[in-house]
Parts: C-alpha cells; structure tokens; sequence
C-alpha cells in the first residue's frame, strides 16, 4: 500500500509541474552567469531580422540576439565558443535537465559561429546570431513550444571569458 502511495504523490508531483518556469510562457530571463573579466552585458534580447522582438523564440532558423555591452579590458580578436542547452522537465522532474550535445557545440571558433569579431573596447551595441540551422539533427530532437536554457560562453586565448544564460519559450517545428 506504501508503494502505491508513493507512486501516486510521484505522479501528481509530476502532473502538477509548471511547463513554463519562470514566467518563461511570455518572458525571455537573461543573466551574466560566472564571473566575467572586464565586460560587462547590461541587455539582450531575441529579435528578428527587422530587429522586433522574436517570442517564443524559433530554434528552426538562426536566432539574432541584440546584446549591449561594455569592454573594459583589451581588444579581443581569437575568441573560443562554448553552448551549452537544457531542458526544463524530462525525467528529472521540475528541472532543468542538460541536453547531451556529444562535444558539438563545445570549443567552436566564435568569430566563425556567428560572434562578431573583434570584440572591441568600449560600450557598444552588437548582434550575435546563434547558428541553429547547421545543428537541425539535434534541435529536431526537442520537444516542440517548450521551455530551454542556453548558456554561451566566450572565452580569449589569454583566459579572459564572459558567460551569459538565457531562458526562453522555444519553438523546434
């Protein structure tokens, strides 16, 4: 009896989970994760090529992120690309879960993936496009009108790096 009341407190649990966390149904949530040596994001946000604000966002097309920023530091010209990607729910439950990329979205060239290089000193406006069409194998994988995290991490050959995670509504289809 234990057994199946356990299983039911299991499955309500996993009934009662919210699909969107974080007011992800409507809000595009962005943070600096780690510490960063001299940048510094004040904002980003998805946008269409128009440069209107792109919610839920399309993972079927390459994804332009309007990011403002300050470098402090030096000119950045050789930078290494690091994605990372979760999904909200799955078999953990209400979590975010890592997606299992096998390596290819790990040590990319930056300036050759969408980054626009050279990372200059100074408060600036650029735009970074996330080049999902090259990964369709992977991105027709996920499940359609959910919940993700994406962290992109840019590091210099001097070890310098920035970090930043993003939650969104994502569309695969």
């Amino acid at each position: 009896m234990l057994r199946y009341a356990i299983l039911f407190v299991l499955c309500a649990s996993a009934l009662g989970c919210d699909p969107f966390p974080n007011n992800t149904q409507s809000t595009f949530n962005w943070w600096v994760c780690g510490a960063s040596t001299g940048i510094s994001v004040s904002s980003m946000k998805p946008v269409n090529p128009d440069g209107s604000l792109q919610y839920p966002v399309k993972l079927t097309q390459d994804l332009l992120i309007d990011v403002h920023l300050t470098n402090n530091k030096q000119v950045y010209t050789d930078l290494t690309l690091n994605v990372r990607i979760w999904e909200w729910g799955g078999f953990g439950g209400c979590s975010w879960n890592e997606i299992n990329t096998f390596g290819l979205l790990a040590n990319q060239k930056a300036c050759d993936n969408g980054f626009p290089c050279p990372l200059n000193t100074g408060t600036q406006s650029i735009q970074v496009k996330l080049l999902f069409h090259k990964f369709g194998a992977i991105i027709g994988l996920l499940k359609n009108n959910a919940a993700y995290q994406i962290e992109y991490k840019l590091t210099a050959s001097n070890g310098d790096s920035v970090c930043m995670t993003a939650q969104a509504r994502a569309l695969t289809h």
